[in-house]
């Protein structure tokens, strides 16, 4: 085999990257393509802009065909058009594009009641999706996963959700109360070994994780079967910092059934395999449930799309073994 030149076996060792390097546009080679592309656009911009105005130009023409003879006098006098003109000027465009014969006249009454009645339903059906099918969601990730303490299934914790406290910040309201009451059972009868109290500690109305944790120690529950997470700050945050703060893989959820859907289901698609136990919330108006009620289904759009998401916590913390040693 002939021995290779120098400059050939030069050659054979920096092609490769002298291939590489030539594909780089460097800064002048981005200015030139940023120029081309924006021409591109400016040109391509102006040629749609000629060819609707072209469109424009005869359904114009076509639409003037409607003007009954005073109109025509206005439109001869003072140059103005009536108000209808420009919505037929772009239905005639339209038909046009679409390829479809040109409309015959005005609009009637009977067509204009059908085309509002039209979107009405179509903006509803969006709506309703948009609400709805998060809805179905979150339902279907909890069917057969919420119900009585009796029939839980074993698990060494319970997560507690937060929730406003009363008006001066030192007790629950009525809502919180149910699940602390109920979560107090839950460990003193021995169904769960350890409480994890997961709120707001900087919330609207007050420092929640400390009104619950002290509204608890007031029960009798002790202390050192407690572990607060004070940036609990939403159902998602609950569940996403149990499983990567706290190390939750399995646990009963405390909170009232209209919550507790949404919060099985996410804290289920984030690594926690949840059943809810219902809280009651003695003393509470029927527009007070009705109210959280709406709130709740308003919240499951957000819940599915943090879900798919699969967002970090607002709050990232570092491994806490807390609640681990409380459960032993």
């Amino acid at each position: 085999m002939p021995k290779l030149r120098d400059e050939r076996a030069a050659w054979l060792a920096v092609q490769d990257r002298l291939r590489r390097r030539s594909r780089r546009l460097g800064p002048l080679g981005w200015v030139v393509t940023i120029a081309t592309l924006g021409a591109w656009a400016v040109l391509r911009s102006q040629a749609r802009g000629a060819a609707r105005m072209a469109a424009y130009s005869l359904a114009v023409d076509h639409v003037t065909g409607y003007l009954d003879d005073d109109e025509r006098e206005t439109l001869r006098t003072r140059q103005k058009v009536p108000a209808w003109f420009l919505f037929e000027v772009e239905r005639a465009r339209w038909a046009a594009r679409d390829r479809q014969r040109l409309p015959a006249g005005r609009e009637t009454r009977l067509e204009r009641h059908r085309r509002i009645l039209l979107r009405v339903v179509l903006t509803g059906t969006v709506v309703a999706a948009l609400v709805l099918a998060p809805t179905l969601w979150v339902r279907l990730g909890s069917m057969g996963r919420i119900g009585p303490a009796a029939g839980a299934p074993a698990a060494d914790v319970a997560i507690v959700f937060g929730a406003q406290v009363a008006p001066g910040g030192q007790v629950p309201m009525p809502f919180l109360k149910g699940r602390l009451d109920v979560a107090a059972r839950l460990l003193t009868t021995g169904k769960v070994k350890a409480l994890l109290i997961s709120g707001d500690a900087q919330g609207g109305s007050g420092d929640e994780v400390r009104v619950m944790r002290d509204y608890l120690a007031g029960q009798g529950v002790d202390p050192a079967r407690m572990v607060v997470d004070p940036h609990g700050l939403d159902t998602y945050d609950t569940c996403r910092r149990a499983h990567d703060v706290y190390g939750v893989t399995k646990a009963l959820l405390v909170s009232q059934e209209l919550h507790l859907h949404r919060a099985v289901t996410l804290c289920r698609r984030l690594g926690v395999d949840a059943y809810g136990v219902p809280a009651l919330c003695e003393g509470c108006q029927r527009v007070t449930i009705a109210y959280n009620t709406l709130r709740d289904v308003a919240a499951a759009p957000k819940a599915a799309w943090e879900a798919f998401r699969h967002r970090q916590a607002t709050v990232v913390s570092p491994p806490d073994p807390s609640l681990l040693q409380a459960t032993r």
